[in-house]
């Protein structure tokens, strides 16, 4: 395609969206004002209607979000509480344990010789 083509091209989509805008004017200038006042009532209603939708799910949203946050605080609470203390000491006095051994077989490895 050449420029001129090109060029003819999108003259022709701005033509097709002029006559569009125009074709709407025209609807909208053949209105008197009272149609256009309820027109314009009609559609505020309609974007009312849809907001006040979004925010009963907002809210309803909102609720169970509360009742979740609260479900898992009690849980918390019930875990801390079923826990006893003296395991956690056992269980961090085992994993000292556990490294110490560990470290052990890392000093002995060390001192390991390779003759040929």
């Amino acid at each position: 395609m050449s420029d001129r083509d090109l060029i003819i091209e999108r003259l022709e989509k701005k033509l097709a969206e002029k006559e569009k805008e125009i074709r709407e004017l025209r609807k909208v200038a053949g209105m008197s004002i009272e149609e256009l006042k309820s027109e314009i009532i009609r559609e505020i209603s309609e974007e009312l209607g849809k907001l006040k939708a979004l925010e009963a799910k907002v809210a309803e949203l909102n609720k169970t979000v509360e009742s979740l946050m609260n479900e898992v605080l009690y849980l918390k609470a019930e875990i801390a509480k079923s826990e006893p203390k003296s395991r956690d000491i056992r269980e961090i006095s085992e994993i000292t344990e556990r490294e110490e051994k560990v470290e052990e077989r890392k000093d002995s490895e060390d001192e390991i010789i390779v003759c040929d």
